[in-house]
């Protein structure tokens, strides 16, 4: 009887472009999160910017005086107020997700060291299904940080027009967005996991079993 063997192979060109592509959205998903400007005011004078977990006094033409404190506290004479609850959860969302994604970028770069490509089968599926989840917990911080524009901080910044998802005064900033276009392209990690491994097909062989 005809039959037809094969074996897992690895495509070592995607496992370098699975590793760089990880390790560069887990970078830009921590940079964002530290970054105080996911929201801004511009007018009236100072700027204020605020983020997750940080805000800013000052910006543009004030960047050398520009003053930062974690939200809640004041930044000199500019009071602060309470942080919403729901940003403390965002940060731990988001600061999750991007906690995977370093990780599995940096299992991404020890494949080499594995004796089979049976062995990088595996942990490219754990490491894909990972990302998968770490995807959905930034989305899901994502979602959910504009339901903190209705707190007293927002209000006492952005004016009392200020509520869920509408930043009355303020405006998106580029913190949010590289936020955002950083869970973009984490979504296309786990793909790129799925295309690590192939099967191989070694020439037809003849089995030496009977056909009933």
């Amino acid at each position: 009887m005809k039959i037809r063997s094969w074996s897992w192979s690895t495509s070592w060109a995607v496992v370098g472009l699975w590793a760089g592509v990880t390790l560069a959205v887990a970078l830009a998903s921590l940079t964002a999160l530290f970054t105080p400007t996911w929201f801004v005011r511009y007018t009236p004078l100072p700027t204020i910017q605020f983020g997750v977990w940080t805000w800013c006094v000052g910006g543009g033409e004030q960047v050398q005086q520009q003053l930062c404190a974690s939200v809640g506290q004041s930044v000199g004479d500019v009071p602060g107020a309470l942080p919403s609850a729901v940003w403390v959860i965002v940060g731990a969302l988001y600061g999750g997700g991007g906690a995977l994604l370093a990780v599995t970028g940096l299992a991404a770069t020890l494949m080499p060291l594995l004796s089979n490509s049976q062995s990088v089968f595996a942990l490219a599926q754990v490491a894909g299904n990972i990302q998968m989840a770490a995807v959905f917990l930034q989305s899901l911080g994502l979602v959910l940080y504009p339901l903190g524009l209705g707190s007293h901080f927002s209000r006492l910044h952005c004016g009392d027009e200020a509520t869920l998802y509408n930043a009355g005064h303020c405006q998106l900033g580029y913190g949010y967005m590289l936020a955002l276009v950083a869970t973009v392209l984490a979504a296309y990690c786990p793909v790129l996991a799925r295309l690590i491994t192939y099967k191989d097909y070694d020439a037809d062989t003849w089995s030496n079993a009977n056909i009933m």
